[in-house]
């Protein structure tokens, strides 16, 4: 019974461990992403740019050329002029529209493949590409060829 009871207290332990850890990272993450996002509203208010796709949830899975091979999580968004993707740890990737080639699906990516999951990569004229996992590449596809017809 004394086993159970250590294992017990060790798993308890690490627990609380974590918690003080993780618990004011996430408060820090969302306190300068609510902080990021009212200033891009009050950027676009003041240059009249708008939404194409509101923010939303999204995996940054990497990229080449200029844009950074660190992977993430955090907020993607496509406005007017831009496609944004905003990385819960602070690091932003900004595509102004004009320099946007195309966009493709694919299995694979920058050699990886997660779990039968499909990129979203958007191919610019850098050149280079940027992929992404959102929930719904249809309508991503479909707005970012939307945007750069106009």
């Amino acid at each position: 019974m004394g086993v159970v009871w250590l294992v017990l207290i060790i798993v308890g332990g690490v627990g609380l461990v974590q918690a003080a850890v993780w618990i004011p990272l996430f408060r820090r993450w969302r306190k300068r992403s609510a902080t990021f996002m009212a200033d891009l509203r009050q950027e676009m208010v003041t240059t009249g740019e708008r939404f194409v796709i509101e923010p939303e949830s999204a995996v940054y899975r990497g990229g080449t050329g200029p844009y950074s091979a660190v992977k993430g999580n955090g907020t993607i968004m496509l406005t007017d002029r831009r496609l944004l993707f905003r990385k819960m740890t602070g690091g932003l990737v900004e595509v102004p529209v004009g320099s946007i080639t195309g966009t493709r699906e694919t299995k694979g990516f920058l050699g990886s493949r997660v779990g039968g999951a499909t990129h979203f990569v958007v191919g610019t004229s850098a050149p280079a590409e940027i992929g992404f996992f959102v929930t719904d590449r249809p309508a991503w596809t479909s707005a970012v060829a939307s945007v750069r017809t106009h």
